[in-house]
């Protein structure tokens, strides 16, 4: 006869800190090594979640294995498909509707939709270079020190001179500090165990 199933507890494991990362290009690693299984990814991919401190984990049944994040909880790839250019995530949602677009002072460029933001792929930034313009001019005309000079005179969260057109949609793109943007979309980029606990 088989046990009724609410009645089967799971067993008390500890949770995982500091082993898996997201990094900049979406990939997840474990302990510095770029994890290429599929099936690995895919798992990952379908129970990443967050908790009410803001903690991103991925559920591996009784566990959670908390996610350290190089920049944001999600990563973003280009994608173009009938003239049409879309943003997806390292878990192959796709982004919409688009909040605000936002540029660190470490030159990356970050979308932000509900109440989430995404670092976009340095691989992808190119697909995008001729959408960017500076005061209507194309952002190619603008060298690094006037790069430089606008990061300096805005302040953070404040409107670049900066846009970027999507679909026939033109955005402003604003500044922030990267320091601020785990506090501005409230999550922590680099969970740790309780006093005394062990990573894992």
């Amino acid at each position: 006869m088989l046990p009724n199933q609410s009645a089967v507890k799971w067993p008390n494991v500890p949770d995982v800190y500091n082993w898996l990362l997201l990094d900049e290009r979406g990939d997840w690693r474990i302990k510095k090594e770029k994890i290429s299984h599929k099936g690995l990814i895919d798992f990952i991919n379908a129970h990443y979640t967050v908790d009410d401190e803001g903690r991103w984990f991925f559920q591996n049944g009784p566990q959670r294995v908390f996610v350290k994040l190089a920049c944001t909880p999600y990563v973003l790839n280009v994608v173009s498909c009938d003239s049409l250019t879309y943003f997806k995530t390292q878990t192959n949602e796709i982004v919409e509707p688009i909040d605000k677009f936002w540029i660190d002072d470490k030159d990356r460029l970050l979308v932000s939709w509900e109440s989430n933001v995404g670092l976009v792929s340095d691989r992808d930034l190119p697909l995008l270079a001729e959408k960017l313009a500076h005061e209507n001019k194309p952002f190619d005309k603008v060298n690094s020190v006037e790069f430089d000079l606008i990061k300096q005179q805005t302040s953070s969260r404040s409107k670049t001179p900066l846009t970027l057109t999507i679909n026939q949609k033109t955005h402003d793109i604003l500044f922030i500090n990267a320091i601020e943007v785990s506090q501005l979309f409230g999550f922590d980029s680099h969970p740790e165990p309780p006093l005394g606990d062990p990573d894992c």
